[in-house]
Parts: structure tokens; sequence; C-alpha cells
């Protein structure tokens, strides 16, 4: 025993003698600075009274003295005018009225320094200090290392050692802040709080070296004893300064990795750590330091991050972590139902002002929930994962229900919440054990069971919906509370839950398709409840929300009709439940139904067109599939257009573009199917289908003007992809036209007989369109028509301009367009159709009044003349080249009267 004290006592000499000698010479010439200040202060404030006592002498009386000394003694304080600042001013010109100083604005609020900023100036003043604890410390540490290597102490000693040093410390820190203070005493400052805090840290190392480095005592009495040097730490906070504070969680948060042990004792540390930090926020729950809190939930944080890379234990790091969310919310509030109002933490992101304890308990909150997401995405074992999972389960109940009464902590179970789905995802993704272990029973014996894996995922899943929905029923029906949060979380939970399940675990391979679709099934069944009971609630917003869980009921039945029925049955009962939506919301208005609707107008067109998709409805499908598929979406988005509400402008917009594209998708396929895979690939089967989607592409622009605002711009995406239809069919059409044309494709022919053939199956319907739209898109008033008439009635004219070029080539030289030519009679073939257009050009003008049609049967008329110097003058011979100038003659003489007698009439009006 001699040795160890003789051994305290050294070190108390060497360390702490020269460390008060280096403070008390750097604290006396503070003293001296500050004693300079105060006599100048001094001076300074007698200055000013005798100054305020001079301006009272010389101002008037404006009041009796009785009045004046009965009103000083009801006024404990004086005004604190602007007068002293002005009186020296008024002592010099004693001639110049006094005039009171004009109004300033106030000055901007100073922003104190920043806590990087306070610590640097506190470590400048105070270095020594740290110094003194660090020492303190690190002399703990060598006397239990000194005695190792010497062997001059049995283990029992050398922890005897270190507790006696420690409890020391503290003694001697308590000795000096009852007579001096911890802050009072100027050469004194701070002292008390560095040999404490010293001696709380080697109080805590000598339980861990007692436990972990020579295994004296258990798991159980070394946690009460660490247990037993918080609440000591605690109690020293809130008689001490921050400095304690600090220095005692500093120390102990590095203590155990100075100590060091066997990997199986240090598992004992995940509660250590989580103690560390509950004795930090406890001792700032009075002091209100602020600082000392976020310290308190760092340092603990970041030690068991590395503590899991040394020695990972799953059910330690997740109730430390629980523990420290915990504390992060209850202790600062002092309770364990907080009641804390304000800004949430969103609302701080947007510019708010949250108080301190909001963002503590989000930074809380966050830290846990990323240490369950790291459990599920880093676990070796499948136990791990689930025991990743089920924190954040706990940590969502506890976020949602044991802080219903803070409205402040109103948006903090979004943090679990989305952990819980996001490691649903990424843990199947990256091929983690639970996934693996339930993906093992695919090859499982036929009489062995599935694994439960999926069930109670999907439970959790169920169990995070009602919890939301617990919140819900707990806010008042008419106040001011975020109901539809809860109410969207509530629907959505479990949703998300099962499609994260569905996509990325695949549980029919496992399960079977019938078990898994009964699950989902009874998901559907818990969301139908749920709208039940949320519609009987009542209060503002009643119809919304319950939408929310009847749609999420709908899309949890259309998810297992997908697990069970056939492509097409899957489309048509997908369309049911797309008029279903509809024709609810008809006779009980719930917006979310609408969405809902929209959403299944979505799924139908990309299974039309993708998955199974139109290779599917012609090269697979048989008759009646193929029509069942395209005729049930088209009735349905004619019922959709019908029952939507006046004011679902959204949802009639979508049936309308749905049905027009629907339509298209299905003459489409019909055609193919009817051609057959070669005869798809001729000219007309390509005229024929670049019709259907033209007509498409002007049914969106005609329903143009009836859209409000908000919907030109969704009208005019689907007319522009339309478009691409269009244009697609288009160029291929003028493909398979210059195939006809090529002598080394002597087998492509046209079909048919003369006029009524493949070349007007090709062109005649797209022309018919194109005039069609030109006519009625380009009515006066209507948007875009001063482009649209003109530019479709030239797309018409140059649709019926080509057939009539080859319709004649092919009278003169039979189907087979390639061969050589042309001949006198096809020249002068060519020069009776121009002057017959130009002729029915003019007369259209003249029942139109179209000045522009006027100019374009003219310039065909000089198109004519052009064509007869240029080409049928060398082209022609004999009496053809004279019957083909006569005939331009008199024809060009008829057209020059006609168009004189059409100008008399538009001038008489």
């Amino acid at each position: 025993m001699l040795i160890v004290f003789g051994g305290i006592y050294g070190l108390l000499v060497l360390v702490g003698l020269p460390a008060l000698i280096i403070a008390y010479l750097g604290l006396r010439t503070e003293n001296a600075d500050l004693r300079t200040r105060l006599e100048q202060l001094v001076k300074e404030v007698e200055i000013l009274v005798r100054e305020v006592a001079a301006l009272r002498q010389d101002a008037p009386q404006q009041t009796p003295p009785e009045q004046t000394e009965r009103s000083a003694a009801l006024s404990p304080e004086p005004d604190p005018g602007p007068a002293p600042l002005t009186a020296p001013v008024a002592r010099h010109d004693e001639q110049a009225s006094p005039v009171s100083a004009p109004p300033q604005a106030a000055p901007p609020e100073p922003q104190g320094p920043t806590l990087a900023d306070r610590l640097a100036g506190w470590l400048r003043e105070n270095w020594t200090l740290a110094l003194a604890a660090l020492s303190l410390i690190l002399g703990g540490l060598f006397m239990v290392q000194y005695g190792v290597e010497q062997g001059l102490l049995t283990p029992p000693l050398r922890v005897l050692g270190a507790l006696v040093l420690g409890a020391a410390l503290i003694a001697g820190g308590e000795a000096i802040r009852r007579r001096h203070g911890d802050t009072a005493a100027p050469n004194l400052r701070h002292l008390p709080s560095t040999f404490s805090g010293a001696g709380t840290v080697v109080l805590f190392i000598a339980i861990l070296s007692a436990h972990a480095l020579y295994g004296l005592i258990g798991s159980v009495p070394a946690l009460a004893g660490m247990a037993v040097v918080s609440v000591v730490a605690m109690l020293l906070g809130w008689l001490y300064g921050p400095v304690l504070s600090a220095i005692g969680l500093l120390g102990a948060t590095a203590a155990p990795f100075f100590v060091g042990g066997s990997s199986d004792k240090a598992v004992l540390l995940y509660p250590y750590f989580a103690m560390v930090g509950l004795a930090g926020l406890g001792i700032d729950t009075f002091r209100r330091w602020a600082w000392v809190s976020g310290l308190a939930l760092a340092l603990p944080a970041g030690a068991l991050g590395l503590l899991w890379f040394h020695a990972p234990d799953a059910r330690g790091l997740a109730l430390a972590a629980l523990a420290l969310a915990a504390g992060a919310v209850l202790i600062p509030a002092r309770s364990l139902r907080p009641g804390a109002d304000g800004p949430t933490v969103t609302e701080g992101l947007g510019g708010a002002r949250p108080a301190f304890p909001t963002w503590l308990g989000a930074a809380g909150l966050a830290l846990a929930s990323g240490a369950g997401l790291w459990l599920v995405l880093d676990a070796l074992r499948p136990t791990e994962a689930a025991i990743g999972f089920a924190l954040l389960l706990v940590l969502f109940a506890g976020a949602v229900l044991g802080l219903a009464r803070a409205p402040a902590f109103e948006d903090l179970a979004i943090l679990p919440g989305g952990a819980a789905l996001l490691a649903l995802g990424l843990h199947a993704a990256g091929d983690g054990p639970l996934y693996r272990a339930f993906r093992a029973g695919i090859d499982r014996m036929p009489e062995s069971p599935a694994p439960t894996t999926v069930w109670w995922l999907a439970a959790g899943g169920a169990a995070l919906s009602v919890i939301a929905f617990q919140r819900l029923r707990q806010a008042e029906p008419d106040g001011p509370n975020h109901r539809g949060f809860w109410a969207l979380g509530a629907a959505v939970l479990l949703p998300a839950t099962l499609l994260i399940l569905e996509v990325f675990w695949a549980p029919a391979e496992v399960t079977g398709a019938y078990p898994w679709a009964l699950a989902v099934m009874a998901g559907a069944a818990l969301m139908v409840l749920l709208a039940e009971r949320r519609s009987a609630l009542g209060g503002e917003g009643r119809a919304f929300e319950t939408g929310l869980f009847a749609a999420s009921a709908l899309i949890l039945i259309g998810l297992a009709l997908f697990l069970l029925l056939t492509k097409t049955a899957l489309t048509l009962a997908l369309s049911a439940m797309a008029v279903a939506a509809v024709a609810i919301d008809r006779r009980h208005p719930m917006r979310p139904l609408g969405w809902l609707a929209q959403l299944g107008a979505a799924v139908i067109g990309y299974r039309l067109v993708f998955d199974p998709g139109v290779d599917w409805a012609i090269d697979v499908a048989g008759p009646l599939d193929a029509a069942l598929a395209h005729l049930g979406p088209l009735a349905a988005f004619a019922a959709m257009r019908v029952l939507a509400r006046p004011d679902r402008g959204a949802v009639r917009a979508l049936a309308d573009s749905a049905l027009v594209t629907t339509a298209a998708i299905a003459a489409t396929v019909m055609l193919r199917r009817w051609a057959g895979p070669e005869g798809f690939e001729t000219h007309w089967a390509m005229g024929l289908t670049a019709t259907v989607w033209t007509l498409a592409v002007l049914a969106q622009i005609w329903r143009l003007p009836h859209d409000p605002g908000l919907l030109r711009p969704l009208r005019i995406l689907f007319a522009a992809l339309l478009s691409l239809s269009a244009l697609t069919a288009s160029i291929l059409l003028l493909s398979d036209l210059a195939q006809l044309l090529d002598p080394g494709l002597a087998s492509r022919r046209v079909a048919g007989p003369p006029v009524f053939d493949s070349l007007a199956l090709a062109l005649w319907p797209l022309a018919l369109v194109l005039a069609a739209g030109a006519r009625w898109l380009g009515e006066p008033g209507r948007p875009g028509a001063r482009l649209l008439r003109p530019g479709l009635a030239g797309l018409s004219a140059g649709a019926l301009g080509l057939w009539g070029w080859l319709e004649i080539r092919r009278l003169w030289r039979g189907p087979e367009l390639s061969l050589p030519g042309p001949s006198d009679g096809e020249l002068y073939s060519y020069t009776l159709a121009l002057l017959l257009a130009s002729g029915l050009g003019l007369v259209a003008a003249v029942l139109m009044r179209s000045h522009m049609l006027r100019r374009l049967a003219m310039a065909g008329v000089g198109l004519t003349v052009a064509k007869v110097f240029l080409i049928d003058m060398s082209g022609l011979s004999g009496l053809v080249r004279v019957a083909s100038f006569v005939g331009l003659g008199l024809a060009l003489a008829g057209l020059a009267w006609l168009d004189r007698a059409v100008s008399r009439i538009w001038e008489k009006g």
C-alpha cells in the first residue's frame, strides 16, 4: 500500500505542482490586466456621473420637486434615453437650445461566435488546464502500466490504486470548489473542473481495466460500476462548469482505446459508450450549454462506429443506438412524453429556426436510424439483419407514438420509416444474408415448408401502417396538425413494403404465387379497414384521406391479380379497376382515386406497348386474346371519360388521350395480324399505319382548347409522342414507295386494279385525314390555326400529288413501276394532270375565297408551263408534241379567263 500511495503522491507532485505554478503565473498576468481595465472603467463612469448631474442642473424645471421625488421613488430605474450621449455637446454651446437626437434605426442583432471560435478561444486562454487534465489522465494509465511492467502490484491493487487516484482527484477538485468556486476566483478558474474531470475518467479506466484487462469482475458489476460513475459525473457536471463535462466526455470516450483488452470483453463497451453519452446529456439538461449535448452525442456515436469495426455486435450496437436516440429526445425535455413546440427540422431547412433540442433529437434519431440501416446492410448473419429491421421498427414506433405531444418532432418519423424501406430494397440488391437464406428455399424438399422471412417483413410493413394510423387517430379532427402527413404514411408504407418485396425479393418464386397473392390481398383488406375507420373519424380532409386508403387497397388488389392472372386477364382487370376508381370517386368524391385512375391508365398503356406489348399481341396471342386485350381498355377509357366528375379535368384529358392512343394501337395490331409479317412491310400497310397515328395526333390537337391551362402541356406531350410514331410510319411509307421505283427490286409491285389499287390504299386515307385536319383544326380562333391549316393542307396536297404521279406511271408502265420510261403518253398525261389540278385549285379558291389557294393554283400553272417547255419540247415528237402545245395554249387561255373572272367576282364583293 505504501508503494501505491507513494506512486500517487509522486504523480501529484510531478504533474500537479508544475501545472499549478504555470496556471498561477498565467492567471496572475490575466488578473493584472483585468485590474487595469477595471480602474479605467471606474474613471469613465465617474466622469459620466458628473456630466449627467451638471445636465440635470441646467435643464428647465417642468415639474414640482415633490412630484419629481414622488416619481423617482415610484420608478426603480431611470429611463435610459439618449440625453447622456448628447449632454457633452450641450455643455460646449450654452447658447444653443437643447435638441433631441433624431431616432436611429436599431442596429442589426450581433451574431455570436461559433462553437469552434469559442472552443479555440477557450483553449488559447486555458491550454495549461487542458494539458493538466491530460497529464492527470495519462498519469493514471501509466501508473497501471508501470505496475504491470515491474510486477510490483497485483491486478487488484492496480485497480484499487486507480480508483484511489480517481477519488482523490475528485475530492481535491471538490475541496477547491467549495472554498473558492469553479470560476469565481481568477487564480483558480476552472481548476476544480480539471481535477474532478480527470478523476472521473480515471474511475472509468479503473472499472474497464478490472473487467476487460484483468477479468476481476463480470459484466454486471462492471456495468453497475460504470453506471455509478456516470451518475457521479452527471452530479459533478451540475455543480461545475462546462470544462469538467468536456474533459469527462473526451477522456471517457478515449479511455477504452488506451486500456485495450480482448475482443470478447469489448462487447461491454457498447453499453459503456451509451452511458457516457447519457451522462453528458444529463449534465446539459440543467446547465443548457447546448454544445455539451452535441459533444455527448457525437463522441459516443463515433466511438461506437470504431468499435463496430473492431468487435461487431449487432445487439450491442442496436441497444446503444436506441439508448442514445431516446436520451437525445427525452433527457433535454426531462420528460418521458416531451411536448416540444416550434418549427420542425424540415421547416428549419426552409429558413425557420427550430430550437436546439429539436435539432438534437433529430440528430439522435438520424444516428440511430443510420445504425439500423448499417446493421441490415453490413450483416454477416440473418439474425444481425433481423436486429437491424427490428431497431428501425422500434424507432419508428417511438417517434410516432412517443412524440405525439411534440409538434416540433412531427417529421422525425421519416428517418426510421424511410431507412426501413431503403434497407429492405438494398439488402436484397446487395445479396444480404437474410435474402440468401430466403432464396435458398427454392431448392428445399417438396415436403418442407417455405421460409417465413417475407411474412415477417410484410407484417413489419403492416405494423408501420398501423402505427401511423394510430397517430392519425390521436390527432384532433379539426386541430392544427399534420393529419394528411400521417394518413399518407399509413396508406403508403404497407403497399411500398409489398411492392419492394415483389420487385427485389420475388417471393412467388419461393412461396408460390397463390400464397403470396393471398398475403397481398390481406394487405388490401387492411387498407379497406383503415379506409372505413378513417371515414368514421370524420373531420376536415376526410374524403381525401379516405381516398388515399382506398387507392392503396386498389393498388394491392391489382398486384394480387398480376400474380395470378394471364396477360389478357390482367389487362382487363386493371381496366375494370380504373373504371371502378372513377365510379367511386363520382359517388364519393375522393381525389386520390382520380390519381389512381390516371396511374391505371398509364400502366395499361405500358402493358399495351411494352409488356407484354405489341409484339405479343401480334405474334403470340390468339385472335380472341388480342381483341380483348385492346377492346377492354377502349371500353374502360370511354367509360372513364363519361363517369369522371366535371371537376376532374385531368382524368377526362387522360381518358381522351388514352382512348385515342389505344384505338391507334389496336388498329395497328389488327392490321398487322390481317396483313401478316410480309404484307405489313408493304407500302399500303405503312400508309394505313401512318394514317392511324396521324389521326391520333390530330385528335390530341383537337382536344387541346378544351383542357385547362395546367393540362395543356400534358396534352402537347402526348401529341408530340404520337407524332413520333406517325413520322416513323410516314418515313417507312416513303421508303417502301421508293423501293417500287428501284430496278433492283422487281418483286415490289403495285397490287389491285388501276386507280383503286394499293397506291390509293396507301395515300388516299392519309390525304383525306390531313385534309380533314386542315379543315377542322384550321378554323379561326383555334390555337395554331394559322400554321395548322396551310401546313396540313399542303401535306394533304402533297400526298395526293404523290399518288397522282405514281398512278399515272402505273397506268403507262403497269404494276412494275421500275420499268424504263417515260413514254410520250406518260409525259402528256403529267401535263394534263397538272392543268387539271390547277383548274380545280382555282375552283376551290373561288368557293372558299382563299387567296392562298388561288396563288397555289397559279403556281401549278407556272409549273405546268415550265414542264412543257423544258421537258415536253425535247421528249415529245410528232402530233403528240403538237397536241401538247395546242392543248397547253387553250388550257392557259381558259385558266387566264377563269382567274380574271375570279378577280372581278371578288372585287364586286
